[in-house]
């Protein structure tokens, strides 16, 4: 070979041995066409009477979310409950009861209110009702205080009732107090006397010789022993002492912070000063002892006082009236 054959032989192998950089060929990117894919649709059981509920699950979801998308049992959708039951509904609200303990809790506390007025209705005519009793026995109280039949104090009302007590609560005739109001001020008085532990003793009086008077000098003369009877008992006794007209010729005087031997002593001295005067009179006496109430103790002073009249009662002799009088016989009178 000749020289020039090798020197093209060397250039090409030297050629072959350095890597030269080759160009990379652009390829247009194609997009896939699109290919419409169809949604599967799931088989819907329809009960008579209610809508159709249509869910389609995606694909790719798992049965438990497609089973709750489509309202299976368990859910509170559709208005169905758990285990298939059905519930109901609270309109307006959140509340959903799905079994028979929570209907009867609902219409218990929907009850509550209707039992409540029944409860409310029945305690004000139980409340009417008790007042109505006490008006009527408060109101037979009254008339027997005043004398009245019941029939007539049906067109007076109690207000009226009470009025009519308080202006007829001192007697016409002596000026001292009924035997109503005064037995009400003696329950005070004990009940006084009880609180301080004080000595209290009551005096039943009884007017002599009242009948003789209405015989020999008419009504206005026994008007005027006993007119003259309760003056004298004012006039001796206290101003917190109490006086009163239990009956027609009988007399009640109430003594506080007084016992038996300082009640003896102030009758006997004012007896003394009605005998001048023609008026005789007898009493019984009573202090107030631990069991003692207003009636009680009332009829004690009743007995003492009848004890007296039976037997333990002194004669003598009562001096002349006035000096018209004179030569005339004196008359005998009872002492306590």
């Amino acid at each position: 070979m000749t020289a020039r054959t090798w020197s093209v032989r060397l250039l090409v192998l030297a050629f072959m041995a350095v890597p030269l950089p080759l160009p990379t060929p652009s390829v247009p990117s194609v997009s896939p066409p699109a290919l419409p894919v169809a949604t599967p649709k799931l088989p819907v059981a329809v009960s008579p009477g209610a809508s159709p509920v249509v869910s389609a699950a995606p694909i790719g979801a798992t049965p438990t979310a497609a089973a709750t998308q489509a309202g299976a049992p368990g859910t509170s959708s559709g208005g169905s409950s758990q285990g298939g039951h059905a519930g109901i509904s609270i309109p307006f609200t959140a509340i959903y009861v799905d079994s028979p303990l929570d209907i009867a809790l609902l219409a218990a506390l929907a009850a509550l209110p209707l039992l409540f007025g029944i409860w409310l209705l029945l305690f004000a005519r139980t409340l009417t009702e008790a007042r109505r009793r006490r008006d009527a026995q408060v109101r037979l109280m009254l008339a027997a205080d005043l004398g009245l039949r019941p029939r007539e104090v049906t067109a007076m009302s109690t207000r009226a009732l009470f009025d009519l007590r308080e202006k007829s609560a001192f007697d016409e005739l002596t000026g001292v107090l009924r035997r109503a109001a005064g037995v009400s001020l003696a329950e005070r008085e004990i009940a006084r006397a009880r609180r301080h532990g004080a000595a209290l003793t009551v005096a039943f009086i009884d007017v002599d010789g009242l009948e003789d008077a209405n015989v020999s000098g008419g009504r206005a003369a026994g008007d005027a022993v006993l007119r003259g009877t309760t003056e004298a008992l004012r006039a001796g006794l206290r101003t917190e002492d109490v006086v009163l007209r239990y009956g027609g010729d009988e007399f009640v005087c109430v003594l506080t912070d007084t016992d038996v031997r300082d009640a003896r002593a102030k009758l006997s001295a004012i007896q003394d000063e009605t005998a001048v005067r023609g008026i005789r009179f007898c009493w019984g006496l009573a202090q107030l002892e631990r069991s003692d109430d207003v009636v009680s103790l009332l009829a004690r002073a009743d007995r003492d006082l009848y004890e007296f009249k039976a037997g333990r009662g002194e004669i003598v002799q009562l001096p002349p009236r006035s000096p018209e009088t004179d030569g005339e016989e004196p008359k005998p009178y009872l002492v306590g």
